[in-house]
């Protein structure tokens, strides 16, 4: 009986390995394929990019439009406030956030769940139903069209993210390391940079990773509170649409570099991610 059970519960485990590593690659392929026909449509010439039916492996391989961008001026320009504009937002966002939920965290106040829920409510509004009153407030305070007011507009949205964040993270660190840091001396400062930093370096990574891609991504705030000199990468290549036809040849090189930073910090970062947003889930 055993005999014929082991053959039985081998094919078993076979199948059933056969299944999942179908499974997985499929879902592989259905997540890998639309960056896989961006690079290769970026390659393409636009005879094939506008065939049908589609071409999906190129015959001829062109890096022209990839030269045609990088001796572009305004594309140049747009790349670089880009990473400006995501990496001032990222920093400051941070280091406000650090501090905001630092006082949430460990500090007794007078209304102190109040205040923490309504900045965490903040994030319920949809960025449109803040664009009108944001573009007034600029152009009042005269941040319009400037790397200043639209770092400030992404913070707005970034921060209460951060605070979210950190302080999950806050909350997992037990209080008695803290205070024995304090009782060998350490000011509140003292203890959140030697202390409460280092233990929660992961999920400030992990935070910092994805507020910096929310900054490298965004258009719609862009597109309004920027000019021709300040504009960022999505924005400008949302300018390849024209009233005639879309330089489809250009928008595919463009959409392939503006991924590269992104794919980097992933890449780079991928195991601190994966630590800090776990250690933050866990109390």
């Amino acid at each position: 009986m055993n005999h014929t059970a082991t053959p039985k519960r081998t094919l078993r485990r076979a199948v059933k390995g056969i299944l999942v590593r179908g499974i997985s690659l499929s879902l592989m392929l259905y997540v890998l394929f639309p960056f896989l026909w961006l690079v290769l449509s970026s390659v393409k010439l636009p005879v094939e990019l506008l065939s049908r039916p589609p071409v999906i492996i190129p015959e001829k391989l062109t890096l022209k439009y990839y030269a045609n961008l990088f001796e572009n001026g305004s594309f140049m320009t747009a790349v670089w406030n880009s990473l400006i504009v995501a990496g001032f937002t990222t920093l400051l966002s941070l280091v406000l956030g650090v501090f905001a939920s630092y006082v949430f965290a460990r500090l007794k106040f007078p209304g102190r769940k109040t205040v923490f829920l309504t900045i965490l409510g903040s994030q319920m509004l949809p960025q449109m139903a803040l664009l009108i009153p944001l573009f007034i407030l600029m152009r009042m305070t005269g941040l319009l069209y400037s790397f200043q007011g639209l770092v400030l507009a992404y913070i707005t949205f970034s921060l209460p993210y951060v605070v979210w964040m950190y302080y999950s993270f806050l909350q997992s660190l037990p209080h008695e390391i803290e205070e024995a840091s304090r009782i060998d001396g350490c000011t509140r400062l003292q203890s959140i940079f030697r202390i409460m930093l280092p233990l929660s370096a992961t999920g400030l990574t992990a935070t910092g990773v994805f507020v910096f891609i929310g900054a490298w991504n965004e258009f719609l705030l862009a597109s309004v509170l920027t000019d021709s000199g300040s504009r960022t990468l999505p924005s400008r290549i949302s300018e390849f649409i024209g009233q005639d036809r879309i330089a489809y040849e250009l928008m595919f090189p463009a959409g392939v570099i503006s991924c590269i930073p992104v794919l980097v910090l992933v890449l780079y970062f991928q195991k601190y991610i994966v630590q800090g947003l776990t250690e933050g889930g866990v109390k």
